[in-house]
């Protein structure tokens, strides 16, 4: 019986004491990792235009037609965008992007137009151009979407045909 546990217990005396030996003789060595991202400012803008119906000989003789449209921007934390309205594609004679002169086309080899104006503002006082001086201050940087309301009007008293009348605006965000 001793034979038979000494047979045994050997091999594993044997398998304790050769890893204890490799033990003893390994080493290890660490470094550090270093990982890096960098967020850059971003924006994204989109727009939704007006439509809208205009009267020239009943309603809209003596009324101004008021509307309104939007433009939404989506914008990095920390950014500092800034909201521009261009002139749009049918500016009248003396427009600059300070103070736009807005025109509807309607179009064709002989267009006819409907002055126009776009603000900032409910009362439609401040005109939003396309210059960081006639921007809106509103606009935020949170990551999140933030819509600001586009003030529309169209004079009362315009002489017009019966036509759709169109114009192109470009919206930019800088930031």
């Amino acid at each position: 019986m001793k034979k038979s546990i000494l047979a045994f217990i050997l091999p594993i005396l044997f398998v304790i004491s050769a890893s204890s030996a490799v033990s003893a003789f390994a080493a290890t060595a660490t470094a550090t990792m270093t990982n890096t991202v960098t967020v850059a400012n971003n924006c994204s803008i989109a727009t939704v235009g007006f439509t809208t119906t205009y009267d020239p000989i009943v309603t809209n003789a003596t009324a101004n037609q008021d509307v309104t449209a939007s433009v939404t921007t989506t914008c990095t934390p920390g950014a500092s965008p800034v909201i521009t309205l261009g002139q749009g594609a049918n500016a009248n004679t003396g427009s600059t992007d300070a103070v736009p002169l807005r025109r509807l086309s309607s179009g064709g080899g002989s267009p006819t137009y409907l002055n126009y104006s776009l603000f900032s503002d409910s009362g439609r006082s401040t005109t939003w151009g396309n210059t960081a001086g006639t921007s809106p201050g509103a606009a935020s940087a949170s990551g999140s979407a933030t819509p600001l309301t586009i003030y529309a009007r169209l004079p009362s008293g315009q002489s017009a045909t019966a036509a759709t009348f169109t114009d192109t605006v470009v919206a930019t965000v800088t930031f």
